[in-house]
């Protein structure tokens, strides 16, 4: 436990140092601004909101639409904060120093994927629920289902994070594993939609490989597709991206843990 905190606290330095606090605060504070100037939304002098037969019904879709949107932002954000963070302690004279004290190499990677990850997820849980009880107080109103979505979106983003680990760990490049993530992100993005071009693939074989494809790249943008419906309280609308991307990021982290023991720093 006492090395696992000694490099959380290297990590949170380095985070720091990076300034990337900064960026998400001044985005919190941004949409807190917004929010505390929002006029009332009224219909001949009805706040909508504040109606029983359709009040909460609109609360609801509000939260879903904001912050299906805003998690995407978030998450966009922070696959450049944490991409550099492997890479820069894989570098020359760090990689060595860590290496040479009395820890083994797997134990090391997963303490610094779970110090990075625990770090980024609770950059996005301050300023997710500080803009929640800003603009559930705005509105007057509270919603449970926003944490579901706060639920998905940890989940989300230890698939991407470890997708982007296993670039960085595999180029020892911080730039190579930001585009690595979204030529992965584009391609199972439009593999989604594979079915357009199936009748023009009748016969051939690149039908099979597409589905091949299909499967076993992950599928972030699907999985995110979750957001609105789970924060309406209807629950998961498609459960096959999510379980199927979190294995195949399960994968690739283990992968990368055997890239890391295997060579030679």
């Amino acid at each position: 436990m006492t090395k696992f905190c000694a490099i959380l606290y290297d990590t949170l330095l380095e985070v720091r140092d990076r300034k990337i606090f900064y960026l998400y605060w001044a985005v919190t504070l941004i949409l807190v601004l917004v929010f505390l100037l929002l006029p009332d939304f009224k219909i001949n002098n009805v706040n909508l909101f504040e109606n029983a037969d359709v009040g909460s019904e609109l609360i609801r879709k509000a939260y879903a639409a904001f912050f299906d949107g805003f998690y995407g932002f978030m998450i966009f954000l922070m696959v450049f904060g944490a991409a550099g963070l492997m890479p820069s302690y894989l570098g020359k004279g760090r990689i060595e120093l860590a290496l040479s004290k009395p820890i083994d190499r797997c134990r090391l990677a997963v303490m610094k994927f779970a110090a990075v990850y625990l770090i980024m997820i609770a950059l996005l849980a301050a300023t997710t629920i500080i803009i929640y009880l800003v603009l559930s107080i705005r509105l007057g109103s509270f919603t449970g289902y926003f944490f579901l979505g706060l639920l998905l979106a940890f989940v989300q983003f230890f698939a991407v994070y470890a997708i982007v680990f296993f670039l960085g760990v595999a180029s020892n490049s911080s730039a190579l594993s930001i585009m690595g993530y979204f030529i992965i992100r584009v391609g199972s993005d439009l593999l989604s939609g594979r079915e357009v071009v199936y009748r023009f693939l009748e016969g051939s074989i690149w039908k099979t490989i597409l589905d091949g494809l299909y499967h076993i790249l992950p599928k972030i943008g699907e999985m995110a597709s979750n957001y609105v419906p789970l924060m309406e309280g209807q629950g998961l609308d498609k459960t096959y991206p999510v379980y199927s991307t979190v294995g195949i990021s399960i994968v690739l982290f283990l992968v990368a843990i055997l890239i890391f023991n295997r060579r030679d720093y």
